[in-house]
């Protein structure tokens, strides 16, 4: 393949499957608007998970629609935690998107099911980004007990170090992460510790917003969105949580992984706690 002015293009390396809560947070949009504008990566499909799955899932088929990419499948995943602790919220960033028919249409699949389809499909050679409660990718490798022969990796926005609460993802989940974690996969976990490191500037937000493009303009309308939800302690310059892990995956220089076993605690005072 070669790109403008006759130069060569950068080949998909990367067959990515991203398992988000889209809808809550705005990390996990501008995660996927990184994934597709990053020509290492193939995108091969999207799972939601995590409370009104369904509208999720309407969310991304509209951010997918923006960036012209009808080729992408969307399947709804669980709504419920394995072990169910916190009542999931609703996707206030849902608001943006109308009642309109557009591609790419959700697929009749569930989440878990789609999961399996497309890590079989490609032979060992899947990434799953997990930006959300891992409560699909448990509930697959459920389904289909082989399936950790069939992920190559797992790099997920997860644990804390030196922090004295524990992790949304895998509080809220805590069960479902202790069966990923367990399950033999190699898995990358990048803690609030480090993601809280990284938000956006007011630079960049202006810049995104001076932008005219079908893109900028719905991810300009998601960060409106988010700027009348999120708590009054928050910043008003977002955290940039799950975009790192597409950073992970298509520059792992820029990091420093140690190797540990991970427990989970998924019952008792300290659930969803995460230890070596």
């Amino acid at each position: 393949q070669h790109g403008p002015e006759g130069s060569q293009s950068i080949l998909p390396k990367h067959s990515v499957l991203v398992d988000t809560d889209i809808g809550d947070d705005i990390d996990d949009a501008l995660a996927l608007a990184l994934i597709l504008r990053s020509p290492e990566i193939d995108l091969r499909g999207i799972t939601t998970v995590f409370g009104d799955t369904q509208r999720r899932a309407r969310l991304a088929q509209h951010l997918l629609h923006s960036y012209d990419r009808e080729d992408v499948p969307i399947a709804a995943g669980v709504r419920t935690p394995l072990r169910p602790r916190h009542r999931p919220s609703g996707v206030p960033q849902a608001a943006v998107i109308d009642s309109r028919a557009v591609t790419p249409a959700i697929s009749t699949l569930s989440g878990p099911e789609l999961i399996v389809e497309t890590a079989l499909a490609q032979r060992g050679d899947l990434t799953i980004l997990c930006l959300g409660p891992l409560t699909n990718v448990a509930t697959a490798l459920m389904i289909q007990p082989d399936l950790f022969m069939a992920i190559s990796e797992i790099i997920m926005v997860g644990g804390t170090s030196g922090l004295p609460y524990p992790e949304w993802n895998v509080r809220s989940d805590a069960k479902a992460a202790q069966i990923v974690l367990g399950a033999g996969i190699p898995v990358k976990l990048l803690g609030w510790n480090i993601t809280t490191r990284c938000q956006l500037r007011g630079c960049d937000l202006q810049r995104l917003r001076s932008e005219y493009s079908p893109e900028t303009q719905f991810l300009s309308q998601l960060l409106g969105v988010w700027k009348r939800h999120h708590h009054r302690w928050q910043s008003d310059l977002p955290y940039i949580h799950d975009t790192l892990t597409v950073v992970a995956l298509c520059a792992p220089e820029l990091f420093e992984f140690e190797e540990i076993t991970a427990r989970v605690f998924a019952h008792g005072p300290l659930t969803g706690f995460m230890v070596p």
